[in-house]
């Protein structure tokens, strides 16, 4: 048995000022930063035995907040979901810009892929198969996984068994604190977005 702790990263420049990033490597914010300290305070008394992380830029700074006594591990799959032609626009140029792709975007078409991105199956697959690998790489102990709002949402579905729940979006805040514990290959669900540390450092934009 093994205990995960998956964290979404800190506020990101990004998600400041509503672009929508995927997966762009942009920097934590000034908040970002803050909230990435508060995180590591909240913490500090708890040891983890590995940390893997998103190699997007606002992933590794916040795991390095989170665990700074043991460098993450980079891992390409738990990056964010490749938004395509939508990176580096804010949400208003996109619905001028895309329209027709961006309503099929929100109806949460599970095959419709983004132009130049990806299918929200394709990250889905990508992200348990993450999962699968750490049922047969980690033995016991607590671990600690730094993604992102779509992937953190992916492991959630799996875990519960709601692939086929679309387009539910379940709230994933900067920092959240989400805990699974996985016994002989069967997940539980422990905790979903814990803000506790987050007293006035709660973000009001940005998701992807």
């Amino acid at each position: 048995m093994f205990e995960m702790f998956a964290i979404r990263h800190g506020q990101s420049v990004a998600n400041q000022t509503n672009v929508i990033q995927g997966q762009t490597s942009t920097p934590l914010s000034e908040l970002g930063l803050k909230q990435a300290a508060a995180l590591g305070r909240r913490l500090v008394n708890v040891r983890f035995d590995a940390v893997y992380s998103s190699d997007l830029e606002r992933a590794m700074q916040t795991a390095r907040f989170a665990a700074p006594y043991m460098e993450p591990i980079p891992c390409v799959e738990l990056r964010e979901w490749n938004l395509g032609i939508f990176q580096g626009l804010t949400r208003a140029q996109v619905e001028e810009r895309y329209p027709v792709e961006w309503e099929s975007f929100l109806n949460g078409a599970p095959d419709f892929r983004i132009p130049d991105g990806e299918s929200s199956i394709e990250v889905h697959e990508r992200v348990v198969g993450f999962l699968k690998r750490l049922e047969t790489e980690v033995s016991g102990g607590r671990i600690l996984v730094v993604s992102h709002c779509g992937a953190i949402r992916s492991m959630l579905k799996h875990i519960l068994g709601m692939e086929n729940a679309w387009p539910i979006r379940p709230q994933l805040t900067n920092t959240a604190i989400s805990r699974f514990i996985c016994k002989e290959g069967l997940w539980q669900l422990v905790t979903w977005n814990d803000t506790a540390h987050l007293d006035g450092l709660m973000p009001t934009a940005g998701n992807y």
